[in-house]
C-alpha cells in the first residue's frame, strides 16, 4: 500500500460526505436547529447555520477557505485541487441510503468542528507519499516536556514514579554455593602439640606399627549451600531467614553404608557405590522479623551481627568465612539526625531448660531466671544503611569528596549464677541420674557474679582524588573490662574458711546478703579467693592504596592482649583454668589475617602483634570479568611470650599468593597458597603443657622445634 498524506485523508472524507449529503439532508431536516460551527479565531462570533441543506451544488461555487475566515457548512468545505467539482450528485438507485458512513478511527462526528490549527488543504503535494512535514513537530514539543542529565542529578521522587510498583508479597533470594579443596602440609609443625591441628592418624595407629609415622599431607574438600529469602509481606513487614545446607561438610564423610559390616544386604549396598548419601541436618542462621514504623525499625528473632572490620562481631558472610555471630535479641534501629541509634536486648544464655523427659509442656521454658545471662547493646554510628544513602555516599566519592564512617559499639552483659557443666555435655538438669561434672559431687549452682562491659569504636575513611584513584584507610578496636566475682566452679560465700566440710556462711544469689558481705562471695571453702578482673584490648588496621593504574597495595596490621596462663602451660590459654583464659583477646575467627598460622595453627589472632603488607594487581579487565593476582607477607610476634608454647617472642613468618577470578557478581574463582617459617614461639619446650594431641595431651617430653608448613586451597563460589 502507498502511504498517502493527512492531506489525502481529508480529501478522501470530503468525497464521502458529499455522496452522502442527501441522507444527511434528510436528518437535519429532523432537527429543531443547526449545530453552530466554531471559529479558530476565538475574537470572531459564531454564526447560525442554514437549518436546509441544498439538493445540488452549483458548478460555479468556489469557496476559499482561510484561517481567518468563517467555515462554511460540511457541504461546502473546499475540495483539494485533484478532486473535480461534481455539477450535481445523484444517488444511484442501486445503492441504499446509509444510515450512517464509516468514519475514520479517531474521528467522532461533533456537535461543533473546530478549525484545524492548519489548513488541511493548504499547499498539498499530490506526489507527496511522506509523512506530514508537522510530524516531527510533536515529538520536538515532546522532547521540550523531558529535562535529561547525569542519573546522580535525577530526582528519587522522579525515579520512583517510573519504577514499577511491587506486588506484595514477594520474595528477594539470596545464597551462595561454595565448594573448597584445600591441601595441607604439616600443619602439626611436627612438635607433637604445640598446633590445634593434630597430625595424620596415619603416625598413629596401628598402635603397634603406625601405617605411615612419617605422613605430613592432609587433603580435604568441603561444601556449603546457604539460602538466604527475605520475603516482603507489605513496604513496612519483612520475614528474614538464612539457611545453611550442607554446612561446611566434608565431601565424602557421611558414607551411607560400610559394605564389610555383616548383615542382610541392601538394596543400596553396593561395592563400587559413592559415600556421601546422608543429608546433614540444615542449621538456621537466621529467623527474624523487621517492622518499620513512624519512629525507627524493630527487628525481633534471632540474627548475625556485624561490626566494623569484624573483629568484635562477625556475620560471616565472606566468601571464605566459616562461623558467623549468631545473636537471639529485640532491637530497635533509628536514624538521629544525620546517624543511625540502634538498641537492642540479647538472651546469650537463658539458663538450664527441661529434658524431653517426663511431662512435656509443649513450648520451651525457663526452669529459673538467676543463671540468665543478660545483655544490652547500644551503638551509635554514621554508615549507609539504605539504597539512597549508598547513592549518596557514592554521588560523593565521585565528585572527589572525602567519605568517613564509623561509630561505637557499647555492650553490658551480668549474670546471678550458673550450673556448671562440661562443653561437650549438655547442661543437666534437675532429674538427672549422669555423674556431675569433674570435681564436684551434685548439680547445684555456683554463684558467678559477673558483670562485663564492651566497647569497639570503629573509623572508616574513603577517598577517591581521582576517577581511577582510590584510598580506603579502616580502623576497629576492642575492650571488654569487668570484674567475676567467682570465676571458678567452686561454691563461694564463706566467711569463716577454716572448715572446707562447711556450707556457705552468706547466700549469695540473695542481693542484700551479697551486699552486706561482698568479700565472702569471692571466697571458697579453701580460703582462696576467686574473683577476676577482666581487662582485654585489641587494635585491627586496613589500608588500601590505588593511584592509578592496575596496582593497588597496603599495609595490615593490628594486636592482641595476652596472658600468661597457667605455670608452664602457654598456648595462649587454650588448655589454663577459665579465669586465666580471662587473660587473652581473641579476634573473632572470621576475621582472617592468612592461611596458616592465626586461621589453623592458633585458630585466631590472639596474644600477638601482626603486620601484612601486601600488594595486588587487576587484569584482563573487561568491564564484566576480571582476574587479580595477591602477595602478602606476615611477619607476627607474640604480645606475651609466656602465653605462647615456646615461651619466645617471634612466632612465624608467613606468605601468602592468591590468584582470582570474577565473573560479574555471581561468580567467583580462587587458587590460594601459603607457607609458613615458624619461629620459637611455636617450639615445644619440655615439661610444658601441650596444646593438643592425640589421647592425654600431658606435658612436652623433650624439646622439638617447629618444622616448615604450607597449604594450597582453591575455592569456587555462585553467588545470587
Amino acid at each position: 500500500m502507498i502511504p498517502c498524506s493527512r492531506s489525502c485523508g481529508w480529501a478522501i472524507f470530503a468525497i464521502a460526505l458529499l455522496a452522502a449529503s442527501p441522507a444527511l439532508a434528510q436528518e437535519d431536516q429532523q432537527d429543531d436547529e443547526q449545530p453552530a460551527v466554531e471559529q479558530q479565531d476565538d475574537e470572531d462570533a459564531v454564526e447560525q447555520q442554514q437549518d436546509e441543506q441544498p439538493d445540488e451544488i452549483d458548478d460555479d461555487q468556489d469557496q476559499e477557505t482561510d484561517d481567518e475566515d468563517e467555515q462554511d457548512d460540511v457541504d461546502g468545505l473546499d475540495q483539494p485541487d485533484d478532486v473535480e467539482q461534481l455539477d450535481e450528485i445523484d444517488q444511484p438507485d442501486e445503492i441504499d441510503e446509509p444510515d450512517d458512513f464509516d468514519q475514520p478511527d479517531d474521528f467522532d462526528q461533533p456537535d461543533k468542528i473546530d478549525d484545524p490549527d492548519d489548513d488541511p488543504f493548504e499547499d498539498v503535494d499530490e506526489d507527496d507519499d511522506d509523512w506530514p512535514d508537522d510530524f516531527d513537530d510533536d515529538f520536538d514539543e515532546f522532547d521540550e516536556d523531558i529535562d535529561f542529565g547525569p542519573g546522580v542529578q535525577i530526582d528519587e521522587d522522579a525515579l520512583d514514579r517510573v519504577t514499577p510498583v511491587a506486588t506484595f508479597p514477594f520474595v528477594d533470594w539470596s545464597g551462595q554455593l561454595r565448594v573448597r579443596p584445600r591441601l595441607r602440609y604439616n600443619f602439626d609443625l611436627n612438635t607433637e602439640g604445640t598446633s590445634a591441628v593434630l597430625p595424620p592418624v596415619d603416625t598413629q595407629l596401628p598402635a603397634d606399627e603406625p601405617a605411615d609415622p612419617d605422613a605430613d599431607a592432609l587433603w580435604t574438600a568441603d561444601l556449603r549451600f546457604r539460602l538466604a529469602p527475605t520475603i516482603h509481606l507489605t513496604e513496612t513487614l519483612r520475614v528474614h531467614t538464612d539457611l545453611e545446607f550442607l554446612n561446611n561438610t566434608a565431601l565424602g564423610a557421611d558414607p551411607r553404608h560400610d559394605f564389610f559390616v555383616p548383615g542382610e544386604p541392601a538394596a543400596d549396598r553396593r561395592l563400587m557405590d559413592s559415600s556421601s548419601g546422608h543429608a546433614t541436618p540444615i542449621l538456621v542462621r537466621e529467623a527474624y522479623g523487621q517492622l518499620n514504623t513512624f519512629f525507627g525499625t524493630i527487628t525481633a528473632g534471632r540474627m548475625l551481627d556485624h561490626w566494623g572490620l569484624g573483629i568484635f562481631a562477625n556475620d560471616g558472610t565472606h566468601e571464605d568465612a566459616n562461623w558467623g555471630s549468631q545473636v537471639d535479641r529485640l532491637a530497635l534501629q533509628t536514624p538521629v539526625w544525620m546517624l543511625n541509634f540502634r538498641a537492642t536486648y540479647d538472651m546469650p544464655d537463658t539458663g538450664i531448660a527441661p529434658r524431653p523427659a517426663g511431662f512435656e509442656h509443649g513450648v520451651p521454658h525457663q526452669l529459673g531466671s538467676f543463671d540468665t545471662a543478660h545483655q544490652y547493646t547500644l551503638s551509635l554510628f554514621h554508615s549507609p544503611v539504605s539504597r539512597q544513602e549508598y547513592e549518596e555516599q557514592l554521588h560523593r566519592l565521585t565528585e572527589a569528596e572525602p567519605v568517613f564512617n564509623g561509630g561505637l559499639y557499647f555492650t553490658h552483659r551480668f549474670q546471678t549464677g550458673d550450673f556448671p557443666y562440661d562443653g561437650d555435655q549438655f547442661r543437666p538438669g534437675l532429674t538427672d541420674t549422669d555423674p556431675p561434672p569433674e570435681g564436684r559431687d551434685n548439680f547445684d549452682p555456683v554463684y558467678r557474679g559477673l558483670n562485663l562491659f564492651g566497647f569497639s569504636p570503629w573509623g572508616k575513611m574513603l577517598w577517591e582524588p581521582q576517577p581511577d584513584q582510590h584510598i580506603r584507610v579502616e580502623l576497629e578496636g576492642l575492650t571488654t573490662i569487668g570484674q567475676i566475682n567467682n570465676a571458678t566452679n567452686d561454691p563461694v560465700g564463706f566467711i569463716d574458711p577454716d572448715d572446707p566440710a562447711a556450707t556457705p556462711d552468706v547466700n549469695c544469689f540473695d542481693a542484700d546478703a551479697r551486699d552486706e558481705n561482698p568479700q565472702a562471695c569471692r571466697t571458697n571453702a579453701d580460703g582462696d579467693e576467686t574473683d577476676e578482673f577482666v581487662l582485654q584490648y585489641g587494635l585491627a588496621a586496613e589500608s588500601e592504596f590505588n593511584f592509578g593504574g592496575p596496582i593497588s597495595f597496603g599495609l595490615n596490621a593490628g594486636f592482641a592482649s595476652g596472658g600468661e596462663g597457667e605455670e608452664d602451660a602457654g598456648n595462649w590459654g587454650w588448655d589454663a583454668e577459665p579465669r586465666n583464659q580471662l587473660d587473652f583477646t581473641r579476634f573473632n575467627p572470621d576475621y582472617h589475617v592468612d592461611l596458616i598460622l592465626f586461621r589453623e595453627v592458633i585458630g585466631t589472632v590472639t596474644n600477638a602483634y601482626y603486620a601484612n603488607p601486601y600488594a595486588m594487581v587487576k587484569f584482563f579487565d573487561s568491564g564484566v570479568r576480571h582476574m587479580e593476582f595477591q602477595l602478602d607477607g606476615i611477619a607476627s610476634r607474640a604480645f606475651n611470650p609466656e602465653g605462647t608454647p615456646g615461651a619466645s617472642p617471634w612466632m612465624g613468618l608467613e606468605f601468602n599468593s592468591s590468584l582470582r577470578y570474577f565473573d560479574t557478581d555471581s561468580f567467583s574463582a580462587a587458587l590460594d597458597a601459603g607457607l609458613l617459617f615458624p619461629l620459637g614461639a611455636l617450639a615445644a619446650e619440655e615439661g610444658r603443657q601441650r596444646l593438643n594431641y592425640y589421647g592425654e595431651p600431658g606435658p612436652f617430653t623433650s624439646d622439638a622445634s617447629p618444622g616448615l608448613a604450607w597449604t594450597l586451597q582453591a575455592r569456587m563460589n555462585w553467588d545470587f
